[in-house]
């Protein structure tokens, strides 16, 4: 059956990912992209830009019904700068609402998928290994962290006053890398420091989901049309801090967590545009690694590459090749040394960071 799709978000760096391949989907007849700021994209004929706030149900709901839409990808999601808290609560979570709304009032919308984290369990110490769906959302701390599980809060509520015939599908995604990654994204950065900071006595278990494995997940929830509930996506694995320097052949400096937390308060109040904080500090010492065994047996779906193939796959479109069969290395005075850091860096440094 054609589909026709509205992404909210389209100009951010999942938003124009998932834009430019629902265009290339054969069952996909029209893509309408909400933003108020339009996607890098050429025209194509079943392609539509419509400049529009998510906050404005009556216009948003005017495009639902103008575009007999069927399926919304709502991704929109500003960054949580402490300069505009008020704005970014206003539009991530009060915004996700009233596209719920829209499309719950709507006649024609069957299907409404909305991107989460699995940062809203939050960073905390006594997190187990591969965290399922039944476990508290708990982040606190780190604002997007926060702000996502304030979303899936919000609409818990409002979920019981969902029409029968329409799918709500809340998807937490891990951190996902990729070619098409934004400026200073976490692969983009983590490259371009001189070495690699973890906490001692920490491995600093990561998740990485790929971009393909990102719009193969968005394509099966789409294409499957009773699908409905919360999900985990990520990879079957995770890889560590001290596995990622050892690839890049960079050194790492591990430190006490109450060290590494004052550096980056200290960087966060003496520099007011830098995104490192302090919440940093907990996402290094506590895991957030979660398990996909539910949307892999709802859609038969398997992940095509692990959390350290697709942080490699980023390093590489950024100029940075692994180094093959490196042994892990510490800074000099902290461990065993082994040789020289290569980071074999063949590209100039990423342009000015831009939003998500």
């Amino acid at each position: 059956m054609a589909k026709k799709v509205l992404v909210t978000g389209c100009s951010g760096y999942l938003g124009e990912l998932l834009v430019k391949d629902l265009l290339a989907h054969p069952i996909v007849q029209k893509v309408v992209a909400v933003d108020l700021k339009p996607p890098k994209l050429p025209a194509r004929p079943h392609f539509k830009h419509c400049a529009a706030d998510i906050r404005d149900e009556f216009l948003l709901r005017s495009i639902i019904e103008e575009e007999s839409i069927d399926t919304i990808f709502h991704l929109a999601f500003l960054e949580t700068d402490p300069s505009r808290a008020v704005l970014s609560h206003a539009v991530n979570v009060g915004g996700t609402l009233t596209v719920f709304d829209a499309a719950n009032k709507s006649s024609s919308v069957n299907k409404l998928v909305i991107t989460g984290s699995t940062w809203a369990y939050g960073a905390r110490r006594r997190n187990p290994l591969f965290l399922d769906e039944g476990q508290p959302l708990t982040a606190t701390d780190w604002p997007y962290g926060l702000h996502k599980r304030l979303v899936e809060e919000e609409l818990r509520k409002s979920l019981p006053q969902a029409r029968k015939n329409l799918n709500v599908v809340v998807l937490r995604f891990c951190t996902v890398v990729g070619g098409s990654e934004r400026p200073q994204g976490p692969v983009r950065l983590f490259c371009e420091m001189p070495f690699g900071l973890s906490v001692m006595l920490r491995s600093g278990a990561l998740q990485f989901l790929s971009e393909s494995d990102f719009c193969r997940t968005m394509n099966r929830v789409m294409e499957e049309p009773s699908l409905s509930g919360t999900f985990n996506v990520a990879p079957d694995d995770y890889t560590t801090l001290s596995n990622l320097c050892r690839r890049l052949g960079k050194w790492r400096l591990p430190m006490p967590y109450g060290v590494l937390w004052l550096l980056f308060f200290l960087a966060r109040r003496l520099n007011k545009d830098s995104i490192v904080s302090e919440d940093l500090a907990n996402l290094l010492a506590f895991p957030v690694v979660v398990s996909n065994e539910k949307i892999k047996k709802a859609l038969g779906l398997e992940f095509d590459k692990s959390s350290e193939d697709a942080f490699l796959e980023c390093a590489a479109s950024c100029g940075w090749q692994p180094v093959a069969d490196a042994p892990a290395g510490r800074l000099p005075g902290t461990g065993r040394r082994t040789s020289r850091p290569n980071p074999h860096r063949t590209s100039h440094s990423p342009p000015p960071r831009g939003g998500e």
